[in-house]
């Protein structure tokens, strides 16, 4: 074979491989979930997981009991489920009465 051929058929064998890649990667993922891409052991304990939401987020009800919500999880009453069950002694912020 001649190299031209050679570096060609390379070449479109990695570029097929990639776009494999690609649709295994976005059919094995939650693109609606913006801590799918985080293994949830780091994102409950990690650094700049949860713990950093909270306390950086004062304000939950604008972002993170919506899409809780919206995933069927609950709002304020799954974060104190979870709590409960983890035995963490922490005041929800409550949604506001509007």
């Amino acid at each position: 074979m001649k190299p031209k051929r050679i570096v060609r058929t390379v070449i479109s064998l990695s570029l097929l491989a990639a776009l494999m890649a690609i649709i295994y990667s976005s059919q094995t993922s939650d693109s609606s979930n913006p801590h799918a891409a985080i293994p949830r052991e780091t994102w409950i304990h990690g650094p700049k997981g949860h713990g950093y939401a909270v306390v950086n987020n004062q304000q939950p009800w604008k972002q993170c009991y919506e899409c809780h919500e919206k995933k069927g999880l609950g709002g304020e009453a799954y974060c104190q489920s979870c709590h409960d069950q983890s035995g963490v002694k922490a005041a929800i912020p409550q949604r506001p009465a509007q």
